[in-house]
């Protein structure tokens, strides 16, 4: 049904506006749901009502102002959708001289109805499929029903192979339904492919079986696209392929993806994952306990840390090191002492220097995710 306590209001402005005359919005039952003149919402317009019942314009002349109940010369108009009058019109003003106006405000108020109903139709459907997609993803009762119910929603379940979950960095609205539409119609990826919004920052894409390069060619483009319309960073995540009933298992391996994509910023694959998986499935109190075991007392220590950091992204070569932080090796030297002196791990150990890696690992992981 039309709101009449946000769109109602808006569209008596626009009319107002138009003809420069008061406007009034009943409901059916003649009650005044929008108007110019803010006193006179909720009040009861007996000529509405009359109006709506017999499906014509009556003129409010000075006997019906004296006759009806919260009526003011002018004219009203039910407003018919489908046959059926759903609200009426009321325009202030001598009837005879608003009376030319009155046919093409009609025309207006209904277009704008209809538009604004078509609008909420289509936002309640986006609603349902995105629901029905929730229920495939997180659900586990999978029958007939459930495929009919895809069907009744335009959606072939049976040729869904593979989810994709793309996440929007810092965004602080979710997508719009038109926006959706615009990425809907831009891509290339595939025909099939369904878009759907998925909390606030991500949105899913529901895959056919495809071409792996063709879907990683063709998401770079669309998320290109996103970044530039938004003005932030999309990252994307894409899980293996799979049974449409297991469905569910691509997309738990693609949140996977895509929490890893959020440290390179590139789009990752599933299958490509090595060492995230097992940073991924360390629970909470163990990565705590393990950081406290290690690499704890550098916290404080942001210049030692740091070099720790060079280090390793340099293979441990003291030379490029010492170049890339502009330091002597000798320094160098000292810090890496320093640290094996704080943390008890020593730096030529291979196994003190994987705990060591594991440690900033986990670290990065737990500050991206709290970003």
């Amino acid at each position: 049904m039309f709101q009449f306590d946000t769109l109602g209001q808006e569209m008596v402005k626009e009319l107002s506006n138009l003809i420069q005359q008061q406007v009034i919005l009943t409901d059916r039952r003649g009650f005044i749901q929008a108007s110019t003149d803010a006193a006179r919402i909720n009040q009861f317009h007996e000529g509405a009502l009359l109006s709506i019942r017999q499906k014509e314009m009556l003129y409010m002349d000075d006997e019906e102002v004296e006759r009806l109940r919260g009526v003011r010369k002018g004219i009203v108009l039910p407003i018919i959708i489908d046959g059926e009058p759903i609200a009426a019109l009321g325009i202030t003003g001598e009837p005879e001289t608003i009376r030319p106006q009155a046919q093409l405000i009609l025309r207006v108020a209904e277009l704008f109805i209809q538009d604004s109903l078509k609008r909420k139709q289509k936002d309640e459907k986006v609603r349902d499929v995105e629901f029905f997609v929730f229920d495939w993803l997180t659900g586990t009762k999978k029958d007939e029903r459930f495929v009919e119910r895809g069907t009744l929603l335009g959606i072939d379940v049976a040729q869904y192979r593979q989810v994709a979950v793309l996440e929007v960095i810092d965004l602080l609205e979710q997508f719009s339904i038109e926006e959706m539409e615009t990425f809907g119609s831009i891509q290339n990826i595939h025909d099939s492919m369904k878009m759907i919004r998925w909390a606030q920052n991500k949105i899913l894409l529901l895959l056919p079986e495809m071409n792996q390069e063709t879907l990683k060619h063709e998401l770079k483009f669309l998320l290109l696209h996103m970044k530039r319309r938004k003005k932030v960073q999309v990252i994307a995540g894409i899980g293996g392929q799979a049974h449409y009933f297991d469905l569910a298992k691509s997309f738990a391996q693609a949140e996977r993806a895509v929490n890893a994509s959020r440290r390179s910023g590139e789009i990752v694959f599933e299958h490509e994952l090595r060492l995230e998986i097992i940073l991924q499935s360390i629970p909470e109190a163990a990565r705590a306990d393990f950081l406290s075991r290690t690499v704890a007392p550098l916290v404080k220590e942001e210049e030692l840390m740091n070099n720790l950091k060079v280090w390793f992204s340099e293979n441990q070569s003291m030379q490029n090191t010492a170049q890339r932080l502009h330091i002597h090796k000798n320094t160098l030297s000292y810090r890496l002492q320093k640290i094996e002196q704080l943390t008890g791990l020593s730096v030529s150990s291979t196994h003190d220097v994987f705990l060591l890696y594991l440690a900033l690992c986990l670290m990065e992981e737990q500050l991206s995710g709290d970003e």
